[in-house]
């Protein structure tokens, strides 16, 4: 079973063809790099990814469930998720909550919690700062965390 694939992926817009019938599969443990010249299409193909764009044709699955043409939330909620050459990170916080930032995309406690900060918020701060700081950890960058 494939963790990401892409099945002859095709993005057009309007009449230009900005990638055309991609295709790409990735186990668990594979390490891909996506190279190519300026205007190759490198970056619409990670666009289509994280659901930036819906591609025209083609299918893209995360775990065997089509993804293709998900809105980006949901699809980082999946996890499958990107970064940028030219991060942005919240200067007024710790390296620890930069991380618990991106982190908190998996969970979802609900409004009526978060607002009313009931046990399963605190729960879910819990866990989401026990993940943070599982992978600082994994960089060996936890000591950096405050």
């Amino acid at each position: 079973m494939s963790v990401l694939s892409l099945e002859n992926v095709t993005k057009k817009f309007g009449g230009l063809v900005a990638v055309n019938g991609v295709n790409l599969t990735l186990e668990k443990g594979d390490l891909a790099g996506l190279i190519g010249p300026n205007g190759a299409g490198k970056t619409t193909v990670f666009n289509l990814l994280t659901g930036v764009y819906a591609p025209t044709t083609g299918t893209i699955r995360f775990n065997d469930t089509e993804i293709g043409g998900w809105k980006p939330h949901k699809i980082a909620r999946a996890g499958v998720c990107r970064t940028f050459q030219n991060i942005r990170l919240f200067p007024g916080l710790s390296v620890l909550d930069n991380v618990r930032t991106a982190a908190s995309t998996q969970t979802s406690v609900g409004l009526f919690p978060t607002a009313f900060r009931t046990g399963a918020f605190y729960g879910c701060e819990k866990s989401v700062t026990t993940e943070a700081e599982r992978l600082l950890d994994l960089f060996d960058l936890l000591h950096l965390k405050n």
